[in-house]
């Protein structure tokens, strides 16, 4: 998802990858799969299967490192600020600052998705890794106008 705000002098983009479900409905999802997985353990060792209880734990636990990855994945995001003396790059906590001059964005077009890349000496930076490919496209013409905007003003 890309929210733009776009003066005459700068552009501000905020880059995070698209949500489908919420934290919440998350949450019930795996709850349920948990909820599931020890109700056939529970049974099985009723049944004298105790073997079963080890690994019905190991499948919670594994649930538990889903859940936190996929948490970790739709909180992530990326601040571009672009204005006439310097590209900006907010990636979750780390900042970085380029000179626009000596900076360039570069667009790599592999077999399955492009790639958005800004250089600038011995920096190459990935810039919208988790955006759709529409999404990319729209990143790229965003870009090329502001540069060319701000390369003529």
């Amino acid at each position: 998802m890309i929210k733009k705000k776009i003066t005459k002098n700068a552009l501000s983009l905020i880059l995070t990858p698209n949500k489908s479900s919420t934290v919440q409905q998350n949450l019930i999802f795996f709850g349920f799969l948990s909820v599931l997985c020890l109700t056939f353990a529970i049974g099985f060792f009723v049944l004298g299967a105790t073997m079963i209880l080890p690994f019905a734990g190991l499948e919670i636990f594994i649930l538990f490192i889903v859940l936190k990855a996929n948490r970790n994945w739709l909180n992530q995001s990326e601040k571009i600020h672009l204005d006439k003396l310097y590209v900006k790059l907010e990636k979750g906590k780390n900042a970085l600052t380029f000179d626009r001059f000596l900076s360039k964005f570069s667009v790599v077009d592999h077999k399955t998705k492009k790639r958005v890349f800004i250089t600038s000496d011995k920096k190459k930076v990935e810039i919208g890794s988790f955006l759709n490919e529409d999404e990319i496209e729209e990143l790229i013409t965003l870009l090329k106008k502001k540069v060319q905007d701000l390369n003529f003003s």
